[in-house]
């Protein structure tokens, strides 16, 4: 029981109690501190501090998350039996009730409470404030004069849907663009931008007043709250003061109602001369492979490329270290509840950060302990979390392991947190979700053996090679990369200039990721859209993406598509050269195109058949034209057991 008096007690101060306690004991903390206090404060919804952070384009969560970050999770061994106040808890409470004396009231209400924690000024809540960038000499004199009211909604927005808008907006989407444009009369929304694979919707909207006089359109990224969060401060971290002129910016601070698991940002749009706003996804595919080459690279490359790609310094990394955030989970593991003191099963794999453990080699059934890893991601309602090494922020996520069945009533997690064991028994690989993955591309060759027959090529099994891949260590360059480079987040403004919208995945990494995805994402988008889905159709493009990936002079008989794909190969392989690290080696590009073509593999329920089936041919060939560079000698032994393969066929 806590040593502050019940009887004396305000309702509203025994309310935030409850959510004190309730937070210390899934911390493990078993004290009440002024964490527990201020958590208790954004458990108020429509409060004044709920209301203040959300001015501030903060999400309740994820200020949670970061004062959990900050006190960390206790023992689950109790020293005492009762949850005492810590001092400065206590003084936090005297503060609030002089507050209280000098307004008059007897009871501690909620600004006093907010007021005595942010003028005592050196608790946890205010550093980590602080730390989110947040203006305190501004924030406490909105704290002092706010007046919240509840039940008061206000001016209705109304939003209008555009006949030419394809597809519906849910429920969540209608209310965060109705707060987003509080005090219009009405939204418009014109547009949807295509997409990459997230489940985040890009919006083009234009707020009209109550004259109908419109205000200029902008991009709405509406997402899962805590992406948008990261995006804003990713926005802040790499992009903001690197942006080119004449660009799309980033308006406002992330709009995020406490009442909603969604937030949205607010990027400026430039359209192009008739005022129309597009993507290049929407019009790729009415220019020549020519004409797209050379924009990516007048338009896109020269604008970002000296202020991003261009601006890199040598960088040695294995390949997992960038790579292996592409691929499913490593593991999938059922939750063991195990005591923290107690010794790990018989025949346990401890898996512990350090040297890239060997998780291909941990088999199903086995009883795994993960040590050290960081959450990457929460699922309360799937009772699942995912952890990998790596903050996510500044590296990419590596060896993630997902941890399913997990009784959140019992314990809690949160993104950032370093567990520091964690136990559970294997119940799905990566190798399964792979081998899946590749069976529902029905092959009509063979895929138990180290190669693939495609044609007259023998070349590695993606599934056989991507363990060998992700070790392989790379000369490669780092400089600030966009991070989901493909034609949805390019947009097409003034003069044909090329704009970037989303930045959620923007950080310091391997240069040439960025192109490697473009580059994959392009040939599937544009070369399988008008073909049938059989293999036969797709080996046909592939054989033009060979020929191409391979130097092969084209034959004026040579089709029309085969032209297209060999001139888009040759205009982004002008990019590609401009940014590898050794001239002339393009190995550190191959290993980015073997990855993104593993991944979009797995993408069954959004890219077809015929693209999915095109990338698992692809990413053999990247595989080849990497073992070739690396080891020149292979291609005359793989081209020896091929003949060797043929003529022990006759014989037979």
């Amino acid at each position: 029981m806590s040593d502050f008096s019940r009887d004396s007690l305000s309702d509203f101060v025994r309310d935030v109690m409850i959510v004190a306690r309730q937070e210390a004991h899934r911390m493990r903390h078993y004290y009440i501190g002024v964490e527990h206090l201020f958590i208790g404060l954004l458990e108020i919804k429509g409060g004044i501090t709920t209301s203040l952070l959300a001015d501030e384009g903060l999400l309740i969560e994820y200020v949670i998350d970061a004062i959990r970050r900050r006190t960390s999770k206790g023992s689950r061994d109790r020293l005492w039996p009762d949850l005492p106040n810590t001092p400065r808890a206590k003084i936090i409470m005297d503060i609030a009730q002089e507050l209280a004396f000098e307004e008059g009231r007897k009871n501690i209400q909620e600004r006093d409470l907010l007021m005595a924690i942010l003028e005592e000024n050196d608790n946890i809540p205010m550093r980590v404030l602080n730390a989110l960038g947040v203006q305190m000499a501004q924030f406490r004199e909105n704290a002092r004069t706010r007046q919240v009211k509840r039940g008061v909604t206000g001016t209705f927005t109304k939003v209008n849907i555009a006949a030419t808008f394809e597809g519906d907006l849910d429920t969540d989407q209608m209310f965060i663009l109705r707060r987003m444009f509080y005090g219009y009369a009405e939204v418009r929304v014109e547009t949807r931008l295509t997409r990459g694979f997230s489940s985040a919707v890009v919006l083009i909207a234009t707020p009209i007043h109550a004259d109908q006089q419109a205000d200029a359109s902008v991009v709405v990224k509406i997402g899962p709250s805590d992406a948008i969060q990261e995006e804003a401060i990713r926005y802040d971290r790499y992009v903001k003061n690197t942006l080119p002129p004449l660009t799309a910016r980033l308006e406002d601070r992330p709009i995020a109602p406490d009442n909603s698991n969604y937030a949205a940002l607010k990027y400026t749009l430039l359209t192009d001369m008739q005022g129309h706003s597009v993507d290049l996804g929407m019009v790729m595919n009415e220019w020549t492979a020519l004409e797209l080459g050379n924009w990516l690279y007048d338009q896109l490359y020269r604008t970002f490329g000296y202020r991003w790609w261009k601006q890199s310094r040598r960088y040695v990394f294995e390949a997992w270290k960038e790579y292996e955030w592409l691929l499913p989970p490593a593991l999938t593991l059922q939750y063991i509840d195990t005591p923290d003191n107690a010794p790990p099963p018989a025949g346990t794999v401890i898996i512990k950060p350090g040297k890239r453990p060997k998780l291909e080699e941990v088999e199903y059934g086995a009883v795994v302990q993960v040590a050290n890893y960081i959450v990457q991601k929460v699922d309360p309602d799937k009772g699942t979390i995912w952890l990998a090494l790596g903050d996510g922020m500044n590296t990419p996520r590596a060896c993630e392991i997902e941890v399913t069945s997990i009784d959140f009533s019992q314990d809690t997690y949160f993104r950032g947190e370093a567990v520091e064991k964690i136990y559970g028994r294997v119940w799905r690989t990566r190798h399964e979700r792979l081998l899946d993955a590749v069976r529902a591309l029905e092959a009509d060759f063979d895929l138990k053996g180290e190669m693939i027959s495609v044609g007259a090529h023998r070349l590695p099994n993606p599934l056989k090679a991507y363990t060998l891949m992700l070790e392989q260590p790379i000369e490669g360059a780092l400089s600030i990369i966009h991070g989901d480079l493909h034609p949805g987040n390019i947009l097409i403004g003034p003069n044909q200039s090329a704009l970037l919208i989303d930045f959620a995945h923007t950080r310091s990494g391997h240069t040439l990721y960025d192109w490697a995805n473009l580059e994959v994402t392009l040939l599937a988008d544009i070369f399988t859209k008008n073909i049938q889905p059989d293999w036969n159709s797709v080996r046909e493009v592939f054989e033009h993406i060979y020929a191409a990936y391979n130097g092969h002079s084209l034959r004026e008989t040579d089709t029309i598509e085969a032209h297209a794909i060999q001139q888009l190969v040759e205009s982004l392989r002008r990019i590609v050269r401009d940014c590898v690290s050794s001239p002339g080696k393009l190995s550190e590009f191959y290993i980015g195109v073997f990855f993104c073509s593993m991944r979009a593999v797995t993408w069954e329920n959004t890219l077809p058949l015929a693209g999915r089936r095109l990338l698992f041919l692809l990413a053999a060939l990247a595989a080849e034209q990497f073992r070739d560079e690396v080891k020149p000698d292979s291609r005359d032994k793989s081209s020896n057991a091929t003949a060797t393969d043929q003529t022990r066929s006759g014989e037979g």
